[in-house]
């Protein structure tokens, strides 16, 4: 029996807001538990995301529409209210009496008392919708119109000026599918060439020279050209890391790896005949690294299990490191809209010192005139710029090699050759910065 499209978007959403599950993983989950009809899968991604994207706007709007706290309603019931305005609000393909029959109906089957209630909150809100809103600043204007907590987007202007703008639009954005080309089986001419032959629309990466960028076709994992390993999943922005790294060292370490997919750039940059280790905490993870690594065919890379913050001293002094810090991942909230509601200023406080201490440890395996490349997918400057400038000071045997990736208008460098990427279009937001010991 085919699963009904708005119910599993209710209950991803309960498991996402309630229970802490990530949005891309809960989705998976559902996707192979129930069935749908294709559409109805698509619709089902659509809803979700959507409704995550802009949840601090629905709810904004929910509380001028009920007379109740939203945490006094029962969770499926509001979840079935959000689904609803989200549909009601930013979707024009679906006609408003539709989405409330819908939501009336899926109402029933939850929660049969509140069906009216559910029927009263969204008529009332398609007589008015936002005609009633009112702000008393620019920040909360900013904050209702692009759904995003008020101290986030302060953190964006202080940090960013006028850019705070182009950088919420951007994670706001629907995020591509971009492929890295493995360099070791195709170039990416003619993986480019098989793309559109197998009914791909496809087009080459503006920035990185190894990606492609899919807008159209079917699904990644019937992509052939996936499942021989030939492609594989990556950001742009992702993908301007392992080069930066390539030098005449024969030792490499990636010291938070963690799903692989810089360390099996630099193996592939290297011809898979480099010295690389792969280091992650958890096994599942580690899993990961290895599956991703066989589907590519590569024999390079020793996948181990540590800490990032364990130093392994029998490695001292002897590889150029990456570290892909683990961060607070305000540059990829247009893949993982919940970010918005999870993250707060204190986590990002704590973050900085884990950043700080894997710096110290990153540091110890580098030798004279080795490099260590730090980057974070968050656009906060305190883990990013502010952590490497402390770094430096702390650590005058290092200093910035300038990193040089062409003009874009979504690229900004630092006087010491740091740079950052706005998000939006193909790429995430992003921090990069290289560092030699000299």
């Amino acid at each position: 029996m085919l699963a009904n499209p708005r119910e599993v978007s209710v209950d991803v959403l309960g498991k996402v807001l309630y229970h802490g599950a990530y949005s891309n993983i809960a989705l998976d989950h559902a996707f192979s538990s129930v069935s749908l009809k294709e559409e109805d899968t698509a619709l089902v991604t659509e809803i979700t995301y959507g409704t995550l994207k802009y949840l601090i706007t629905i709810d904004k709007i929910l509380e001028k529409n009920v007379t109740m706290p939203l945490k006094k309603i029962e969770r499926d019931v509001l979840n079935i209210l959000r689904i609803s305005i989200y549909q009601m609000k930013y979707l024009d393909r679906i006609p408003s009496y539709a989405v409330i029959n819908e939501a009336v109906d899926l109402t029933k089957k939850k929660s049969k008392k509140a069906s009216g209630f559910v029927n009263g909150v969204l008529r009332g809100y398609l007589r008015k919708e936002d005609k009633e809103m009112k702000f008393r600043n620019q920040i909360e204007e900013d904050a209702f119109r692009y759904s995003f907590p008020e101290w986030m987007i302060r953190l964006f202007k202080d940090q960013y000026g006028e850019d705070y703008i182009r950088i919420l639009e951007g994670l706001n954005e629907r995020p591509v599918i971009t492929f890295r080309v493995n360099s070791l089986k195709m170039d990416r001419d003619e993986a480019l060439e098989q793309l559109i032959e197998h009914g791909y629309h496809a087009e080459k990466t503006k920035i990185s020279p190894f990606g492609i960028e899919v807008k159209g076709g079917k699904s990644v994992l019937l992509n052939p050209l996936f499942k021989e390993g030939i492609l594989t999943v990556q950001d742009e922005s992702s993908m301007l890391v392992a080069p930066l790294l390539v030098s005449e060292e024969k030792r490499y370490m990636d010291i938070c790896s963690a799903p692989g997919g810089k360390a099996t750039h630099l193996a592939e940059l290297l011809d898979d005949q480099g010295e690389i280790h792969a280091y992650d905490i958890y096994d599942s993870k580690l899993k990961l690294i290895r599956q991703n690594t066989d589907r590519l065919g590569i024999k390079s890379l020793s996948i181990e299990k540590n800490d990032g913050l364990n130093f392994l001293p029998e490695l001292k002094d002897s590889a150029s490191v990456l570290l892909d810090a683990p961060c607070s991942g305000l540059g990829i909230i247009r893949k993982k809209p919940e970010i918005k509601m999870t993250k707060n200023r204190k986590e990002l406080e704590e973050l900085v010192t884990i950043q700080r201490n894997l710096l110290e440890v990153a540091m110890k395996y580098v030798p004279r005139g080795g490099n260590l490349v730090y980057s974070t997918c968050t656009l906060n400057k305190e883990e990013n710029e502010e952590n490497v400038r402390w770094f430096l000071k702390e650590h005058p045997e290092f200093s910035p090699v300038p990193i040089e990736l062409g003009d874009s208008e979504q690229l900004r460098y630092t006087s010491e050759g740091f740079v950052t990427i706005l998000p939006g279009e193909t790429l995430d937001g992003f921090f990069i910065s290289k560092l030699r010991k000299n």
